[in-house]
């Protein structure tokens, strides 16, 4: 049974666990079919009784959204680009009686944004910011915004959502600038903002991405034998993508608790690697692939150890916030430890 049959029928067949969520609402994921977006729709669809409408332009195609039509009483997919007129969106927001848009529709990383600065500034930050202000005149509850924790550049100490931002890219600029217009008391009148700025990703999904870090280093090594890192001795925080979807849903069940403008770095302290760690990881998974050390470092980053523990401030016995994601759950239908990128590794 290959990976989209498993997912469909996960999605079709399991009935969804009682929600936390008192009435039936709506989730809008922007760029539900990428990576990220798609995993938050199959988590919302699954945990809760919500219903999911999908908006994305299918730039890479709209496979992973094939399993979400056999729950049509729920779902709705609507082909369109992000950059549509404030009107428009209103219209759209009202029509459709949205309560939380999530919005992970962007040009992502340093090299696609460098590549087409424009549309990345149209994309990334522009358009991000009009969607908040039509959700804010549309009467929605929160606007979710997708950030990363690369915001952050280069450190040598840890960094919590109070460090200092240091943008290293266009990608990372457009991101930091969106967060401070949400964070801004005098912006998006009276409706909730939360900032949730993500480690890099990892992780099997109904549509992964091998551009990124860790699955990146395991192609190269299955592929070509051979994986050469650059900048062996700089950190990066690392996450699941299934604990990012949670950590989405999370934040929507939690709307009545949770600030109305806030940041959250989301990740897990126990995640942070250097990337000689990962290289030494492979190697001992594929012996026969030879890890290279270049120490010209190409990607300057290097945020050392990204602090998690905000989350714990929103932890009471009644709702505890992003829970599974500082928490190591092991789940025998699982064949890995989410918490544990060498077990990760080892599956692969």
């Amino acid at each position: 049974m290959c990976i989209r049959d498993r997912y469909q029928r996960r999605v079709r067949d399991k009935p969804p666990k009682s929600p936390r969520i008192a009435m039936p609402q709506t989730l809008l994921v922007l760029g539900g079919a990428g990576y990220i977006g798609s995993t938050v729709a199959f988590r919302a669809l699954r945990s809760t009784d919500m219903k999911v409408i999908v908006l994305d332009k299918l730039m890479y195609s709209g496979s992973s959204l094939y399993p979400f039509f056999a729950m049509e009483d729920r779902f709705e997919f609507i082909k369109a680009d992000i950059r549509m007129s404030k009107q428009t969106w209103r219209d759209l927001l009202v029509e459709k009686q949205v309560d939380f848009v999530f919005n992970a529709a962007a040009l992502v990383g340093e090299h696609i944004c460098k590549k087409y600065p424009e549309d990345a500034q149209q994309i990334n930050e522009d358009a991000a910011i009009l969607v908040a202000e039509a959700a804010a005149e549309a009467g929605c509850k929160r606007y979710m915004y997708a950030s990363t924790c690369s915001n952050f550049g280069k450190t040598e100490d840890f960094v919590d959502e109070t460090a200092p931002t240091f943008p290293l890219s266009l990608y990372a600029s457009t991101k930091i600038n969106v967060e401070n217009y949400l964070t801004s008391a005098s912006n998006c009148g009276g409706m909730a903002c939360t900032v949730l700025r993500f480690a890099t990703i990892y992780g099997l999904a109904a549509r992964v991405r091998f551009d990124l870090l860790i699955h990146e280093f395991i192609r190269d090594a299955w592929n070509d034998k051979r994986v050469e890192i650059y900048g062996p001795e700089g950190w990066r925080p690392f996450l699941h993508v299934d604990d990012a979807a949670r950590a989405v849903i999370m934040v929507c069940e939690q709307h009545d608790t949770l600030a109305p403008r806030e940041i959250f770095n989301v990740g897990a302290n126990s995640q942070n690697f250097q990337k000689k760690q990962l290289g030494e990881m492979i190697q001992h998974r594929l012996p026969q692939a030879e890890v290279v050390y270049n120490h010209k470092a190409v990607d300057k980053r290097s945020y050392k150890a990204v602090s998690y523990t905000h989350l714990r401030a929103h932890e009471t016995p009644e709702h505890l916030v992003c829970r599974l994601l500082l928490e190591k759950k092991k789940k025998k239908t699982q064949r890995y430890n989410k918490e544990n990128i060498n077990t990760y590794i080892t599956h692969q």
